[in-house]
């Protein structure tokens, strides 16, 4: 009998927090597409919580944390003893602690990322890339240039290698579309993470060449490693992104 009361208790607490769960991401979508289609200006202040509590009919604790989920999400800034104030949605988000690729950013940001191939070819016995990877001049490497432009604007430079002992076969169609999508798919490679490092330096002259950098002479540049499940690296580059155009997102605890 004790048993099947905690069990009711227990099955209780969880549809209580399925249908906080759900209240409060329906509040999170509802502002974050007023956001993004304008409704909420930039630089706006959202109502109180209590008003929000009263307009959306839930409690003020769903309402909290609807607007936690924005402010990490960089839509909004929650200011102490103000309301919260609308961000700029003039930048195209990138999560640091996931591995997206351009055609997924699409589809979660609603935006149309445009991918140029600037050159693909295969490249051996560049000394920087075999000590990167641990191998020898008898080792080939696939090397991808490519930019990226959103509302006709380039704001993403990628060099990237691929160790063809793993990756065999690119060709412009794949690199053009997604690399990750054939690899996952194709060759059912499975991804598994990345490390990564960001830096802040002066533009390359290929950068200020197939970047829109405007007055800017920086780039904010994240070199990147990328292995498999197994643990083997097979992919080294370095992205470089306009810095005013985009916000970089990730968690830390304590």
């Amino acid at each position: 009998m004790v048993i099947f009361l905690v069990a009711i208790s227990l099955c209780k607490n969880f549809l209580r927090r399925e249908i906080l769960q759900r209240k409060y991401k329906k509040v999170y979508l509802d502002i974050k597409g007023k956001i993004i289609d304008g409704t909420f200006k930039s630089g706006e202040f959202l109502k109180s919580e209590m008003e929000l509590a009263k307009s959306y009919s839930y409690s003020k604790d769903t309402i909290r944390k609807a607007l936690s989920m924005l402010e990490f999400d960089g839509y909004i800034q929650k200011i102490k003893g103000k309301n919260s104030r609308v961000l700029e949605y003039g930048r195209f988000k990138n999560s640091l602690s996931n591995l997206q690729t351009s055609q997924e950013l699409n589809k979660i940001e609603k935006i149309d990322i445009k991918t140029n191939v600037i050159s693909l070819y295969v490249v051996q016995g560049e000394e920087e890339i075999m000590e990167i990877f641990g191998v020898d001049e008898k080792i080939d490497f696939y090397k991808v240039v490519r930019n990226r432009v959103l509302d006709g604007e380039s704001l993403e430079y990628e060099v990237a290698y691929f160790d063809r002992r793993i990756v065999r076969f690119l060709n412009r169609e794949i690199v053009q579309n997604s690399i990750y999508n054939y690899l996952e798919n194709e060759l059912q490679l499975k991804i598994s993470h990345s490390r990564r490092e960001i830096k802040f330096r002066n533009a390359t002259c290929h950068e200020k060449k197939y970047l829109d950098l405007g007055d800017y002479n920086m780039v904010v540049s994240i070199e990147n490693y990328v292995y498999l499940s197994n643990g083997t690296l097979f992919q080294y580059g370095i992205t470089s992104y306009k810095p005013d155009k985009f916000v970089f997102s990730t968690m830390a605890k304590r």
